[in-house]
């Protein structure tokens, strides 16, 4: 898959922990990596803009 943009670290990490576990909850990623929603708030924006992550209300995170 090709990007155009240059994820973080942390970013990385989320599409990981997404990916072995997905669906996800936020709050599932969140304790995956010892942060607060709100810190992981902009990073899941990021990646659901960009179409790597996609989120259900009530299911979690998947990757598209």
């Amino acid at each position: 898959m090709v990007r155009n943009i240059q994820l973080s670290e942390r970013q990385e990490k989320i599409i990981q922990i997404v990916k072995e576990n997905q669906p996800i909850t936020s709050e599932s990623i969140a304790n995956h990596l010892d942060l607060t929603r709100a810190t992981l708030r902009p990073d899941l924006a990021i990646l659901t803009m960009t179409g790597i992550l996609d989120a259900k209300p009530k299911v979690g995170y998947f990757l598209t």
